[in-house]
């Protein structure tokens, strides 16, 4: 392991001026690394709030005693293993309507 840090210990032991501004401009540009993660994440987004629209998930089924009867994701992948119940996998769509921004309604 000496054999491995020996290079970088004799040089910076010759150049520690150039040593100490190399660290702090490797420091700075991971802190703004760092923070254009944070603020390009949804981390700090007030839309990802719990008042937002929750995630989309799928809902799982199964068919037994003549109805359909939804179940937990993991009594649903049990049913698939097992081959004894008819089983539904339904995935949710949204479908919204385009505003109609720019028109103007005239009343008379």
């Amino acid at each position: 392991m000496r054999a491995l840090f020996r290079p970088f210990a004799l040089h910076a032991a010759y150049t520690p001026i150039e040593t100490i501004v190399f660290f702090c401009i490797i420091g700075t540009l991971a802190y703004f690394h760092v923070l254009s993660a944070i603020k390009h994440s949804a981390f700090l987004d007030p839309s990802q709030s719990i008042y937002a629209t929750p995630t989309l998930r799928p809902a799982h089924a199964l068919y037994r005693l003549g109805e359909w009867a939804g179940v937990r994701e993991s009594t649903w992948f049990h049913a698939v293993k097992m081959k004894k119940d008819v089983v539904l996998e339904l995935q949710q769509i949204v479908v919204t309507l385009d505003s109609p921004k720019g028109r103007t309604t005239f009343v008379r």
